[in-house]
């Protein structure tokens, strides 16, 4: 039972809090680090997610071909007889195609009966499967489908005993090619294929596939039909310039955030503010102090240079266009700004049209080749990601900045070190607590004591 200074006079919780006070200096140093440390944790995953949306949401999409395509197309009359894809070698102008037959797959259909298959050697596309007595057609078609070798799909109906192997590429192929050394062939339910074949501008042409790039020009026969498709390309450059348009913009979005944090000043001299700081400051100075305690934790971070320089590297190499030499980049009319814009990307449209105008397939290779500018960033990303999540556990893959954090980081590992080292801490200043008061008591123990044998002896004088 705690006494409260009513025979002293003294405030003791007062002078316990007044004696804790320097007690507690090193834990709230401890408290205050790990603060610290949490929001640089948190400034890591604003980043990291930011990255994450930049190459997954962004990059990736800019890559596909339809986003960064020259040509467009568009099909009239038969038009549900094919599908059409045009890419920027796609030559302008127009094809008529008529689709008089579809390519289909040989089909073959066996009566082998719902037993064990007789001893032998089957065929399938040429490559061998041993019968050794003991195998029925049920394992005989998980084989074929089992094996990519077979180039081929096989079903068998335990309730008739047949089975249907497929040849899996279309086009009329000989059955004996298909399968061999199985008897009993069912004619009847057999198919033995058909190739493609399509008039284009009145010429004929087969194939054993449905698809066809004539031009340029890649089509896939979908439907027979006794009309025919008229096919229109023309060149349209406006999606591949507002594509354009916004990885520029993006980029220098991301790198005007890493930028930003690397360059953030830091203030030495303030920390973060304890609950009871806290409690003798209005709302405006917590904020304002604790914005500078915030401000700068990633000052010069190693991770995110490194990550500013191979972005830029890869942008560099995009911005040395209008060189000479065969294989060197096209001027498209893309500009780094001034020194104090640190790397970011300027447009000139009416360049880069003029560009994609002349050399299409060129411009869209220097974004999507495959070692074009979005792939070499989405690798730089990438590098940058597992980084971020080797230090801090964000995340490789989620762009949510509420994501919750990996563990097995080094920052997460050096929080739990100083939660241990706080709990431990916070355990010892609370023994100390009690202990202070445990003296306080006993003294007011020994005041009351003093104090009422005092009174015995006044009342005998």
């Amino acid at each position: 039972m705690r006494l409260s200074g009513l025979a002293s006079g003294l405030d003791v919780d007062a002078m316990v809090k007044e004696l804790m006070k320097a007690k507690r200096a090193t834990y709230d140093k401890v408290v205050k680090q790990k603060t610290q440390l949490e929001w640089k944790r948190e400034d890591y995953r604003t980043i990291s997610s930011k990255i994450v949306d930049f190459r997954n949401n962004k990059l990736a999409n800019y890559n596909l071909s339809n986003a960064i395509n020259a040509k467009t197309s568009n099909v009239s009359g038969a038009a549900n007889s094919i599908r059409i894809n045009a890419t920027n070698s796609t030559a302008s102008g127009s094809l008529e195609v008529k689709v008089e037959q579809l390519a289909t797959n040989t089909r073959e259909v066996f009566d082998i009966g719902t037993g064990n298959l007789a001893v032998g050697e089957v065929q399938i596309n040429g490559e061998s499967i041993t019968l050794d007595g003991d195998m029925n057609g049920a394992q005989l078609a998980k084989i074929i489908n089992g094996n990519s070798k077979y180039k081929a799909t096989a079903l068998y109906n335990e309730q008739t005993g047949q089975i249907s192997i497929t040849a899996k590429e279309s086009g009329a192929i000989d059955s004996a090619m298909l399968v061999s050394g199985i008897a009993n062939r069912n004619a009847a339910a057999s198919d033995p294929g058909k190739t493609a074949v399509v008039h284009i501008n009145g010429m004929r042409y087969e194939q054993n596939s449905n698809r066809f790039v004539i031009n340029g020009v890649d089509f896939t026969a979908v439907d027979e039909s006794d009309n025919s498709a008229t096919i229109s390309v023309t060149k349209d450059t406006t999606k591949t310039v507002d594509t354009i348009k916004a990885f520029i913009s993006e980029y220098n979005s991301l790198i005007s955030l890493v930028n930003g944090e690397l360059s953030e000043e830091k203030f030495r001299n303030y920390m973060p503010l304890t609950t009871d700081e806290k409690s003798a400051l209005s709302e405006k100075e917590v904020e304002l102090l604790e914005s500078k305690a915030r401000s700068g934790l990633l000052r010069r971070d190693t991770t995110l240079t490194k990550l500013i320089s191979d972005l830029r590297s890869t942008a560099t190499a995009l911005v040395g266009g209008a060189q000479t030499g065969e294989n060197s980049y096209l001027s498209v009319g893309i500009t780094t700004g001034s020194y104090t814009e640190k790397g970011k990307l300027v447009l000139d449209e009416e360049k880069l049209r003029s560009a994609l105008d002349s050399n299409p397939e060129e411009v869209t290779a220097l974004f999507t080749g495959s070692n074009g500018v979005f792939r070499s960033m989405m690798d730089s990303s990438m590098s940058a990601l597992k980084d971020l999540n080797k230090i801090a556990g964000t995340s490789l893959t989620s762009s949510d900045t509420a994501f919750t954090f990996m563990h097995n980081s080094t920052i997460g590992e050096q929080l739990k070190s100083m939660e241990s080292r706080e709990s431990q801490m916070l355990t010892r200043l609370n023994m100390m607590e009690i202990q202070y008061y445990k003296q306080f008591t006993a003294m007011e123990k020994a005041i009351n004591k003093f104090n009422s044998q005092s009174s015995s002896l006044s009342s005998f004088m």
